[in-house]
């Protein structure tokens, strides 16, 4: 039988609830803006002779901003309901690495931010693979496990470095809601 929740609790759970939901959102909106930017910057260039062509007049606003949308309920999805906080204590005991805060642990920090970025990383890019060389652009499987492969490495590269940064401001709002955040 369960336990019915005092008002204290009710209001708690509430404050935890509207940090995770804050926090997501602050840090998943830059997330989303730089992996989608480099990913359509990607698309448009090519490289030969050793020099790097973009086609700035390829690159697309209402792609840019499908690519966006999608990426961003995703992220809101995966922050809210697989549970990160869980996972990146694991991955750092892994590590040896203290968990058990994460303000001013830099290690801490850096690790689970890595294996957060990983697991957003392999569910959100094949979708937007999937969507892009699919449903946007009609190419073939060859062309989506291509675009797949060559991009891997920078978009795993800004969803790292993209989320450390955005980290840090998404923390703070979460923390002026739920100190225990």
């Amino acid at each position: 039988m369960k336990k019915k929740m005092t008002q204290e609790e009710k209001i708690a759970y509430r404050k935890s609830k509207t940090a995770l939901l804050v926090y997501s959102i602050v840090c998943n909106i830059p997330v989303c803006f730089f992996l989608c930017l480099f990913s359509s910057i990607s698309a448009c260039s090519t490289f030969s002779d050793g020099t790097l062509h973009i086609a700035f007049k390829l690159l697309s606003f209402r792609d840019f901003a499908i690519n966006f949308g999608v990426s961003f309920v995703l992220a809101m999805c995966i922050a809210n309901f697989i549970p990160l906080t869980r996972i990146g204590r694991w991955f750092t005991g892994l590590f040896g690495v203290r968990n058990d805060t994460y303000t001013g642990n830099m290690q801490y920090r850096l690790l689970a931010t890595l294996i957060t970025s990983f697991i957003f990383f392999i569910i959100i890019s094949p979708l937007l693979t999937i969507l892009n060389c699919f449903i946007l652009y009609q190419k073939g499987w060859e062309t989506a496990l291509l675009s797949f492969l060559i991009n891997t490495p920078l978009m795993l590269l800004v969803g790292f470095v993209s989320s450390l940064i955005s980290d840090i401001t998404a923390y703070k709002a979460a923390h002026k809601i739920d100190h225990t955040f």
